[in-house]
């Protein structure tokens, strides 16, 4: 078995209060559900089978340990996905099922900059802030090869917001550089999804965040009382993120078809969106009102289907400021749900947004997949 510092395998500080009101309801059997919200590790990427997967020894682990509580268990991990998409979904994906405790992972999908740092901001708002106010806590993932992580940007925002977390780069990223970690083939076989035996690690490194923080809540003499909304640290256009799709908004069609396929679930992640086939069709998106926004994302499917097709993308009719999407995927493991990110930090007022498929590669690409449209204010 792979050892792991426990010590550094926690970040902080945090603030237990939320955790203490999610352990009594536990330890009093009550019903409680703990979410996971995430990208492919958390999906289960490379787990042989679901119950493998690093999310549900930790659900079995709360089970065991709680063994009078109800727990429902939510894997909202989605692959390939960054906290951008965790915050526009998380309404429906998470907070629809009344959460007691939320576990928050994006930091191998994440870039090490300002803008991740806004929408992991933002989707850690949504969570802290909600009806429900459920415990949440962090978990930051790495490449084992290189150590590359976005673990400090997020970090910044947990400590600001009291928020527990679990580190693998602490964990374990020492033991790899001396070499007590021989081999991260024995964790991972492509160096960042883990295999069985890294998702027993991983899940015992979530445990071991979740142990120590059920002793120092039992070890509470009393709560510090209900925390107030705290000033954001970023611009925070995420917190106000609204995804579009064809279950809540009618497009303009002029050629795109509605995406009637039903979704199996939250992974099957490419429906409920707008498709596109020919060379002159064209979607129009009138966002006003209600949807007057400052930013506007379009999400797509980037395809390893060939041929692929190519759209123009256009905002206010402003033909000098024409986006090109080209929906070919260079990677060979499988299609990826692309965000592009149009405008941002921008005033609030209504915007007309036009897709148009311009290169269908003489009729024989393959569908132009609009799955949503990301709108925040």
């Amino acid at each position: 078995m792979v050892t792991f510092d426990k010590e550094k395998a926690i970040t902080g500080p945090y603030n237990i209060d939320r955790f203490v009101k999610a352990f009594k309801k536990l330890e009093e059997g009550k019903k409680v559900t703990v979410c996971f919200l995430g990208g492919s590790i958390t999906q289960g990427s490379l787990s042989s089978r679901p119950e493998t997967c690093y999310a549900y020894r930790v659900y079995e682990w709360l089970q065991k340990r709680f063994p009078k509580a109800a727990i429902k268990y939510v894997n909202a991990g989605v692959g390939g996905t960054t906290s951008v998409f965790g915050a526009a979904r998380v309404e429906m994906d998470v907070l629809s099922y009344d959460p007691d405790i939320v576990l928050v992972e994006f930091s191998v999908n994440d870039e090490c900059n300002e803008y991740f740092t806004e929408s992991y901001e933002g989707l850690v708002r949504k969570l802290l802030y909600s009806e429900k106010r459920p415990a949440v806590c962090g978990l930051f993932n790495f490449f084992y090869e290189n150590g590359k992580t976005a673990e400090r940007i997020h970090s910044k925002i947990t400590r600001y917001y009291g928020i527990p977390a679990a580190s693998m780069h602490g964990a374990i990223y020492d033991d790899i550089l001396s070499g007590k970690i021989p081999d991260i083939a024995l964790l991972s076989p492509d160096g960042l999804h883990p295999n069985d035996t890294g998702h027993d690690l991983l899940g015992r490194v979530v445990i071991n965040l979740f142990e120590k923080l059920y002793k120092e809540c039992k070890d509470a003499d009393s709560l510090d009382g209900e925390d107030d909304k705290k000033t954001p640290v970023t611009c925070n256009s995420f917190e106000f993120a609204k995804r579009l799709d064809n279950r809540n908004f009618e497009a303009v069609l002029e050629g795109f078809a509605v995406d009637k396929r039903p979704q199996k679930d939250v992974s099957d992640c490419f429906k409920n969106g707008w498709l596109g086939a020919k060379k002159g069709d064209k979607i129009i998106f009138e966002l006003k009102g209600d949807l007057d926004c400052s930013g506007i994302a379009v999400q797509y499917a980037k395809t390893i289907k060939r041929p692929a097709p190519v759209v123009e993308l256009t905002v206010d009719d402003d033909a000098d400021s024409k986006v090109i999407i080209d929906a070919a995927f260079e990677e060979t493991w499988g299609d990826l749900l692309d965000i592009k990110q149009l405008f941002l930090h921008e005033k609030k007022l209504p915007h007309k947004l036009e897709i148009e498929v311009i290169d269908d590669k003489g009729g024989f690409a393959v569908s132009f997949n609009l799955v949503s449209v990301i709108i925040t204010r």
